[in-house]
């Protein structure tokens, strides 16, 4: 059985602007970090991924905690992902708690842990090439199949940026065929590399708030997200999870996904990404 690798991440001290109202206020007539309120109709979210959902599903139950007939259900595997099934196989896990919760809306981030070769495909190469790409939306494609015959609707959270260059320039393919692919099957895709970066598209580590205080976004490990980082996620998350939950028909919204074929993807670092407004202070060490 072939091991999982460890890594070695190196921090950064690139710093983001960004406005506490912002930061903790959803989108007007939605669900809302602290809110509170009765929805029409018992709904359940399975909230499912790596270590980075483990850290975000909590925080986001305990933040929607006041919204009566709304379950939350955080489910986080630390190192695990879709390329590696013979270490944690999410299709498995996903159905088992399907079965159970019968949820209305499931919510998976994974993808930083997959930036390797696929288990039961070594010859599909490295991650980018044509038969990686081929393989890896048959794995998206089993978790949405998975989640549409339990009458569920699906959101996928892409991988965030990551201050090791080697690492990130494997998730920012990673990210941009995810991305892709949701777009085409008409799924919601919550890009957390771009709302994680800093206006010019670079890693940040600390967030500045409206009272001009510095708080960290990024764990020291430069992979990891902090209590405010992933507060930033959820207002991007909560406008979509909103429409999911409260305007939900079962079957809609998402339609399936040919597990078959590829997509080229050309990726290129540092553009494109404008997630917040105002002055943005950078380290002069390039990312």
């Amino acid at each position: 059985m072939k091991k999982m690798r460890p890594m070695m991440y190196e921090s950064l001290g690139f710093v983001c602007a960004l406005a506490a109202a912002a930061v903790l206020q959803a989108e007007e007539g939605g669900l809302k970090s602290g809110g509170a309120g009765r929805l029409a109709q018992e709904r359940k979210v399975l909230l499912v991924g790596d270590s980075l959902m483990a850290s975000l599903g909590p925080q986001l139950r305990e933040e929607l905690s006041r919204y009566k007939k709304l379950t939350l259900i955080p489910i986080g595997k630390p190192s695990s992902g879709l390329a590696r099934p013979d270490f944690y196989n999410w299709p498995r896990v996903l159905e088992e708690h399907l079965r159970r919760e019968r949820p209305q809306v499931v919510v998976m981030w994974v993808g930083t842990n997959d930036t390797q070769s696929i288990y039961e495909m070594p010859s599909a190469g490295e991650v980018g090439s044509k038969t990686w790409l081929a393989a890896y939306r048959g794995k998206i494609a089993e978790v949405v199949r998975l989640s549409m015959k339990h009458g569920a609707r699906f959101i996928l959270m892409g991988p965030p940026m990551v201050s090791n260059e080697k690492m990130d320039a494997k998730l920012a393919v990673i990210n941009k065929f995810m991305k892709l692919v949701c777009q085409r099957a008409k799924i919601p895709y919550i890009d957390t590399r771009a709302v994680l970066s800093n206006a010019a598209g670079r890693y940040c580590s600390q967030g500045r708030m409206s009272d001009g205080s510095l708080v960290p976004i990024r764990m020291p490990d430069g992979v990891h997200i902090t209590k405010e980082g992933n507060r930033i996620v959820i207002k991007r998350l909560l406008p979509v999870l909103s429409r999911m939950v409260i305007g939900y028909a079962p079957g809609s919204g998402n339609r399936g996904i040919n597990g078959r074929g590829s997509v080229r993807v050309a990726v290129g670092r540092g553009s494109g990404y404008r997630s917040y407004r105002g002055e943005t202070s950078n380290s002069s060490r390039r990312h």
